[in-house]
């Protein structure tokens, strides 16, 4: 029987100056020495970034990049020319397009964390193109998921978690983090740079128990304003207070708030695990992440523009003009570019109330449906039927 090829380097057998690096950035400090980057990573994603790098090395040694050059530092070794052979190796393996994009996104990671200091725009501007190509249009629907179906398990996990870790650990409270920021993308489609960068008192404010959003034009792809509210039902108010008052705090290494605070919160709403605000790029990471383990599917924020769009399509193409006013697409046929493989959006003028109301409709099984509407959350396939 055949024995299969490795394809990766266990971290005992890494160059030493990558060993020494990688261990620094995962190291817990004390009062005299900062944590690493990675420090307050979960074991699983220090595992995988740490697996995905050992690819790369394995790489690197295949290649002879590695002979007498022991004292390089990694990112030295990054160029285009190597980038390409990699890739080349893992399209070899066979591996689908999504796991080429992890492998980048883990080497992208490791790097990070390993030389804040250093350069890798190459990294990351490859990491984005691996995703947006991962998964051709064509076969989005398999991978498209109805908001409802995300929200309620996320809903439902959150619940739990509510009620076994009242007082979480850091990475039960980031868990918890990435697993309502994929619940609200579901529920508010924003683009990824804005759902990330959202700012307490500044993009979200509380107004008389409502919390509003409000993100300038100066900060939107299109440059137009985006104005909405957050659902206002019991369930998500509660785990949304829950994030604010416990979790960030939690990940912000401070004590749980009392409810009577709520109003005086300020700053990131997307806390990292290092007790700073996430980047667009460490928020990618975690809703992709925590969607495979909780939906069986990657998911990511683009993705799931592409999830609301299905969920809310229509036969009505009254609405398509709102639905590209709310998606941000300065130009209408960019909306029906993206979107007619499964239909256009049934999106009122207000996005967040046709939504809320639409749930709403769905869970209580309500008959009586207005017929110029979908419910936003049937199957994908009857609508595509």
């Amino acid at each position: 029987m055949s024995k299969t090829s490795p394809t990766s380097i266990k971290l005992e057998e890494w160059p030493i100056i990558d060993r020494e690096l990688w261990q620094t950035a995962t190291r817990h400090g004390d009062f005299l020495e900062a944590d690493g980057k990675a420090a307050h990573w979960s074991y699983a994603t220090r595992l995988q970034v740490q697996k995905g790098y050992g690819k790369w090395v394995f790489h690197l040694a295949a290649e002879g990049a590695l002979a007498a050059q022991d004292q390089q530092r990694p990112i030295e070794r990054v160029n285009e020319n190597q980038l390409r052979s990699y890739l080349d190796r893992l399209k070899a393996q066979g591996l689908a397009p999504q796991t080429i994009a992890s492998r980048i996104t883990d080497l992208t990671e490791a790097l990070r964390v390993m030389q804040p200091e250093a350069d890798i725009t190459i990294l990351r501007q490859l990491s984005s193109t691996m995703q947006q190509r991962a998964t051709p249009s064509r076969k989005k629907h398999a991978r498209i998921k109805p908001p409802q179906e995300i929200w309620q398990v996320c809903l439902a996990y959150m619940e739990q978690s509510m009620t076994d870790e009242p007082t979480p650990n850091i990475n039960q409270a980031s868990r918890y983090r990435d697993v309502l920021s994929l619940g609200l993308l579901a529920q508010r489609p924003l683009r990824r740079r804005n759902i990330s960068g959202l700012v307490l008192g500044e993009h979200l404010t509380l107004d008389n128990g409502i919390w509003y959003c409000h993100i300038p034009g100066n900060e939107t792809k299109d440059g137009s304003p985006i104005s909405f509210i957050l659902p206002e039902n019991e369930r998500f108010c509660a785990t949304f207070t829950h994030y604010l008052l416990v979790s960030r705090q939690r990940l912000l290494r401070a004590p749980a708030l009392a409810n009577d605070k709520l109003q005086d919160i300020n700053g990131p709403l997307w806390i990292s695990t290092r007790g700073t605000a996430m980047t667009s790029h460490a928020f990618y990471y975690g809703i992709t992440r925590i969607s495979d383990e909780l939906l069986g599917a990657p998911l990511n924020p683009h993705l799931l523009r592409d999830c609301a769009a299905s969920a809310l399509s229509s036969d009505a193409p009254e609405y398509i003009l709102a639905a590209s006013r709310i998606l941000g697409h300065r130009d209408l046929t960019t909306t029906l570019g993206h979107y007619e493989q499964s239909s256009m959006l049934a999106a009122g003028a207000n996005l967040a109330a046709t939504i809320e109301e639409l749930q709403q409709q769905a869970l209580n099984n309500v008959q009586a449906v207005d017929p110029d509407m979908y419910l936003p959350f049937l199957d994908l396939e009857e609508m595509l039927s």
